[in-house]
């Protein structure tokens, strides 16, 4: 179960996107897989939540989601995109046709 963190929005005002999001830990998952998905990194993960060791099943975790979205964001910025691919594999120019009745060169 995920909760949105709740913000007092005042009249007029717009509402922030919220700086964090709550992650429950379902059985099998790692902190590493954990901050993997979100793009941030585990050590972090591990102060923000005062994890001292393996995360447990149904255990609720901050998700720092500025950082992760700011990650995400300096990624794709610095990243290249990929060259088109290109085919190695070349096709040879096809040969005319020998008249009927000669030889090829160099043959005898």
């Amino acid at each position: 179960m995920t909760q949105q963190p709740q913000s007092i929005i005042q009249p007029g005002q717009q509402s922030a996107a919220p700086t964090q999001k709550e992650h429950v830990v379902v059985a099998g998952e790692t902190i590493e897989q954990i901050a993997k998905s979100y793009d941030v990194p585990a050590k972090y993960l591990r102060q923000l939540n005062k994890l001292s060791g393996p995360v447990r099943p149904s255990q609720k975790l901050r998700i720092p989601m500025a950082r992760a979205a700011a990650a995400s964001a300096s990624r794709s910025a610095t990243t290249p995109a990929p060259a088109p691919a290109t085919s190695a594999k070349t096709t040879p120019a096809p040969t005319a046709p020998m008249p009927t009745g000669t030889t090829p060169s160099g043959t005898k």
